[in-house]
């Protein structure tokens, strides 16, 4: 039974969690060969249907409309009622979502931190390389315990957890989990080899291979385009004074400097280091912090604060799988590390939360900046860019805080970015 179509570039190991999931209950899903990433996801027409240029989207046989991998798989292992994927009762319902979302929001953004620049997607910084690497080997650690005297993630089959991690991990093991890699995380390799064996994984990724060794980022190599230039010296001929070649070599000079990586760079050195707020909020009590942070902050040129609310609190359930999501964020914001400083608080109960909180962000401009745009999940969110009185200070103050309430609700839990 064909329950409808995903959009995708090819080979996306997103994509392979749902239409693994397709498998195992026996739907079919079929994927359009004829999309063009960057082409047909900026039309006109696909963003009134879909909202966003996001991908994978999935639009099935009765209308409905699904962006992102994890929705689309949620929704297919959802389509079949006695599905074995979803789990047999609520807690092993609820437990398949807590692995789930510990993969998409604690391993995923460090792994596409440390394979992304590799592949010749983003910019390449080692300081950040090695501490995504490191975010990695925290968390799969978590999982290695977990996975030591189990077999599955939950229970003793395959569930959506197992196929969601899997499909995350996937460009790990391919690409940088070498066999010395491996060797440190014996349960989690067994784990991953029975899932990307299963017949139905296979019938949508292949066979599996494992990588020899860890693949490294290679610099582009720079062309040459020195040489013409230097062999261009009509004007040397010409002129009798010595200014002018030590014109020429200033202007050889400046076109050679290395160029700023983010037009941030470009602005005139801020007053007050955001590096030296960060220590502050690190090292003392908040109030003290945030009485050196207003008696420091110049908000008429070298910053800004935004109001940050997440789009959907209405679907929140858990604190802590609230909290996981702010996480998310944080984790996916490496590009901004060095222009952004930010707190989200989980403020409510379970069933009843919300996910908000304020970013100083370098700069007074009255757009958001490229390095938190990039961010896969900024567009869960609302960035407002707010005038901070007396009253906003209150309300920054206890979301840095962690302590008091946001609109009527207690604040419970946090995340910081820093």
């Amino acid at each position: 039974m064909t329950v409808g179509t995903i959009f995708s570039y090819p080979n996306n190991p997103r994509v392979f969690k749902a239409l693994v999931v397709a498998k195992y209950n026996g739907l079919e899903v079929k994927v359009d060969d004829k999309f063009a990433m960057g082409v047909t996801n900026k039309t006109p027409e696909w963003i009134a249907k879909f909202g966003a240029s996001q991908v994978p989207a999935f639009e099935g046989t009765d209308g409905t409309v699904i962006l992102e991998s994890g929705a689309i798989a949620y929704y297919l292992a959802h389509l079949k009622s006695d599905s074995t994927l979803i789990g047999r009762n609520n807690v092993e319902e609820a437990h398949i979502q807590q692995w789930i979302m510990f993969v998409d929001t604690a391993i995923a953004p460090p792994l596409s931190t440390w394979i992304l620049p590799i592949v010749g997607i983003g910019a390449y910084n080692k300081v950040v390389e090695t501490g995504a690497i490191e975010r990695v080997k925290a968390q799969l650690e978590t999982l290695e315990r977990h996975l030591v005297k189990k077999t599955y993630l939950v229970g003793e089959r395959v569930t959506l957890a197992d196929i969601s991690a899997a499909s995350t991990l996937y460009h790990g093991y391919k690409m940088v989990f070498d066999a010395e890699y491996r060797k440190q995380y014996p349960a989690v390799t067994r784990w991953f080899t029975t899932i990307v064996n299963q017949a139905n994984f296979k019938a949508v990724a292949g066979e599996f291979a494992f990588c020899e060794t860890t693949a490294k980022y290679v610099a582009p190599k720079k062309e040459t385009k020195e040489k013409p230039k230097k062999e261009e010296k009509p004007k040397e001929e010409k002129p009798k004074k010595e200014e002018k070649p030590k014109a020429e070599e200033a202007e050889e000079s400046f076109e050679d400097a290395p160029k700023p990586k983010s037009k941030l760079d470009l602005l005139p050195a801020a007053k007050m280091p955001l590096d030296e707020w960060k220590r502050q909020y690190s090292n003392n009590d908040t109030p003290v912090a945030m009485k050196w942070l207003w008696e420091n902050i110049d908000l008429e040129t070298d910053y800004s604060f935004w109001k940050v609310d997440y789009k959907y609190n209405d679907e929140l359930t858990k604190l802590y799988m609230s909290n996981n999501l702010a996480g998310g964020l944080m984790n996916r914001l490496e590009r901004a590390r060095k222009y952004a400083f930010g707190c989200l608080v989980v403020a409510g109960e379970d069933n009843a939360n919300i996910i908000s909180g304020y970013f100083i962000i370098r700069g007074n401009a009255d757009e958001m900046i490229e390095e938190v745009t990039d961010a896969a999940d900024y567009d869960s969110y609302t960035w407002v860019k707010v005038k901070v009185d007396d009253a906003e200070k209150q309300k920054i103050g206890r979301v840095f805080a962690w302590d008091g309430s946001v609109d009527g609700k207690p604040i419970k839990d946090g995340k910081v970015f820093k």
